[in-house]
């Protein structure tokens, strides 16, 4: 009887065991895939695993900024009920609203610099991108060859902006030591010109008026013979450059070169060192050979006896001299008086002064047809030696007492 019992339980439970294994095989699975087109612009819910038959429901979530168009199938209901049939992929398809833009912001070699300013914005909003240089990297310009860093742009149509980085390259010599002596000019007010009862001013020295600037920096020294080689590879062409009859050698000024050769050499050295140099404006220019706000209103550039600031005519012998041999101004500036004529990056106008008035950051003249370049030279009288006497050049004109310094932006 017990054993009649046992085999009656063991094949109760034998039965018990296939219906399990026919219950499965009649509740078999499928796969339901849900995904997003972009998943910048939404995401989605409802993937998973689910029993044939079973009624589930896809939802799509669009971010701001962005709408749901359509799934994969062109369905277009959101959410989305649908009964499980087989494995199945629904991608749901995001599209930008149509005020929105969507700007791409991105490095050409992230080892390099990354960017920031990606993303969906409305229409005609202005936006700051920004390329940041890994260390010993710098960043060179956009790819629609804008230099500006960070840098505004309207948001009007989709756009992408590739920031271009490269790897500085200096252990030059002669452009460390330009780098390393640039010296910072705090900005102020001064008054720019010259008054009306100093009987050795021009009239387009006049009327002496208010200028305020903000801070920048200004190489203590004019740009050197060895300087420019360094960053062109040459020197400068024609009969007047760099002979002994004029000062030839590593440390004196550069001279015969025009305002285009000077723009030029700024611009490769630029590529080379990352950095922003470039020409002062006139109004640095003689702020600081007045010595910005440590001024004690010299005549000249650090003195009221030229022969101890500068190379004139009186005693140059006909020549220029290595940079850095008289003695600075109150900013520690060298040959802002005499040695060679430097130029500045403003357009020259004769009544640009009586015109502009009280200003702040004066960039010269709108246009023109020379540049203005200041400071007198070895060939020049003391009157041209002035720290307010102004004259000016043709952009390709060049001579053999006309040279340059560079500014640094801030």
């Amino acid at each position: 009887m017990q054993q009649t019992r046992i085999y009656t339980m063991k094949k109760t439970f034998g039965l018990f065991v296939v219906c399990l294994i026919i219950c499965s095989a009649c509740q078999k699975t499928f796969t339901i895939t849900v995904s997003s087109n972009n998943g910048n612009y939404g995401t989605v819910s409802g993937g998973g695993l689910y029993v044939k038959g079973a009624e589930i429901t896809i939802k799509a979530f669009p971010k701001e900024g962005y709408s749901f168009k359509a799934w994969n199938d062109s369905n277009t209901n959101n959410p989305r009920t649908l009964k499980v049939e087989n494995d199945a992929i629904y991608t749901a398809i995001f599209v930008p609203n149509e005020n929105m833009v969507t700007i791409n912001v991105c490095s050409d070699n992230e080892n390099w610099g990354t960017t920031i300013g990606s993303g969906t914005y409305t229409k005609g909003t202005s936006v700051q991108i920004l390329a940041i240089p890994n260390g010993g990297c710098y960043f060179q310009t956009w790819n629609d060859g804008n230099r500006d860093n960070p840098r505004t742009i309207s948001a009007t149509d989709n756009a992408t902006y590739i920031a271009t980085f490269a790897i500085v390259q200096i252990g030059v010599a002669p452009i460390d030591s330009l780098i390393r002596n640039m010296v910072k000019v705090e900005g102020g007010t001064f008054l720019m010109g010259a008054t009306s009862d100093d009987d050795l001013a021009n009239d387009n020295e006049m009327p002496q008026h208010s200028v305020t600037l903000s801070d920048f920096y200004i190489c203590k020294y004019e740009v050197t013979q060895e300087l420019w080689q360094a960053v062109m590879g040459s020197v400068p062409k024609g009969d007047y450059a760099w002979t002994s009859a004029y000062g030839k050698g590593q440390k004196y000024p550069a001279y015969y070169v025009s305002w285009a050769d000077c723009d030029t050499f700024i611009q490769r050295l630029n590529a080379k060192t990352g950095l922003h140099f470039r020409l002062p404006t006139e109004a640095e220019w003689e702020y600081a050979a007045k010595g910005g706000n440590k001024s004690r209103q010299y005549t000249y550039a650090g003195s009221n006896t030229i022969s101890n600031v500068a190379w004139g005519m009186d005693n140059s012998n006909g020549a220029t001299h290595n940079v850095m041999q008289k003695t600075p101004n109150e900013l520690g500036l060298y040959d802002m008086s005499g040695n060679v004529y430097e130029w500045c990056s403003d357009w020259y106008s004769t009544t640009y002064y009586s015109e502009s008035g009280n200003t702040t950051n004066p960039q010269g003249a709108i246009s023109g047809n020379a540049h203005v370049y200041r400071g007198g030279s070895r060939n020049a009288h003391a009157s041209r030696c002035r720290v307010t006497y102004r004259t000016m050049g043709t952009p390709t004109i060049r001579y053999n007492d006309l040279g340059f310094r560079v500014a640094l932006q801030k």
